[in-house]
């Protein structure tokens, strides 16, 4: 026979007369440390495209200086 006893049960209040469900509770606000990580990761993922053209440009200018030494 199946039991049904470990399966979590979902809170109900009384409002009025009718059955609700309680409001979730609020998201704890992060750390310290998840905040300066979270900021790091928004300014590297944020500024890839400027990245990105520097290091194309220093690449060009990397084979200009091969090319004209020779």
């Amino acid at each position: 026979m199946l039991s049904f006893d470990s399966l979590p049960q979902a809170r109900v209040v009384r409002a009025g007369g009718q059955l609700v469900t309680p409001p979730p509770r609020p998201p704890e606000p992060p750390g310290a440390l998840q905040r300066a990580v979270r900021s790091v990761l928004e300014v590297v993922f944020g500024l890839w495209p400027l990245t990105a053209a520097l290091l194309l440009g220093l690449g060009f200018m990397i084979l200009a200086a091969r090319n004209a030494s020779y």
